[in-house]
């Protein structure tokens, strides 16, 4: 097991590690601890969908460093004006946004060809994203409906089958808002 102090430089190296490695990470994200995976790799993603017991049409969250990392996996031009505006000024208050998926991007990160995007409020997670040069998912740390878990001492407890660890420090301790962005209209989904 392998429990990192959370800085720009860990955060990268757990992210490769992951990636390399093909397993999951957890992290602090700006609003709660995550159990994720770069989206450059398949299998540990596919292991977080076993260990949440989640379904597996039911996609992660993913994370990007910037609006131009968000545009590897999401189609941000077929926005309309109005929603574009809506993601520049609410990016950065801890909401996550369904946009039209990139063609490129593969099925398990996409449902009904949306994806659902987050540029993280935490300037140090960001960095990291963009050093490790690719969108990473994050899903709250948790067996799919039950209440997530934010303690680093519980989440390794209840989490012992996952090897790579970021210990830091959360900023809201909620989950952050959903909205769909995708259509004509802004939709509140959470």
């Amino acid at each position: 097991m392998l429990v990192l102090q959370e800085n720009i430089n860990n955060l990268a190296e757990i992210f490769n590690i992951s990636a390399r490695e093909n397993i999951p990470l957890i992290f602090p994200t700006d609003t709660i601890y995550g159990i994720g995976a770069s989206i450059s790799s398949i299998l540990a993603n596919q292991e977080i969908y076993k260990i949440k017991k989640r379904p597996i049409d039911k996609p992660f969250p993913i994370l990007a460093g910037s609006f131009e990392q968000a545009e590897l996996i999401a189609d941000l031009k077929s926005l309309n004006n109005t929603n574009y505006k809506f993601m520049c000024e609410n990016y950065n208050k801890h909401t996550t946004f369904i946009i039209k998926a990139k063609d490129s991007l593969l099925d398990i990160f996409k449902k009904d060809n949306k994806v659902a995007v987050r540029i993280p409020n935490k300037e140090i997670l960001c960095k990291a994203l963009l050093q490790h040069g690719f969108p990473v998912t994050a899903t709250s740390v948790n067996e799919s409906g039950q209440d997530f878990l934010n303690n680093i001492s519980d989440i390794i407890k209840n989490f012992n089958s996952i090897n790579l660890f970021i210990e830091g420090r959360t900023i809201q301790n909620i989950s952050s808002s959903i909205y769909d962005i995708s259509g004509e209209n802004i939709v509140k989904i959470r």
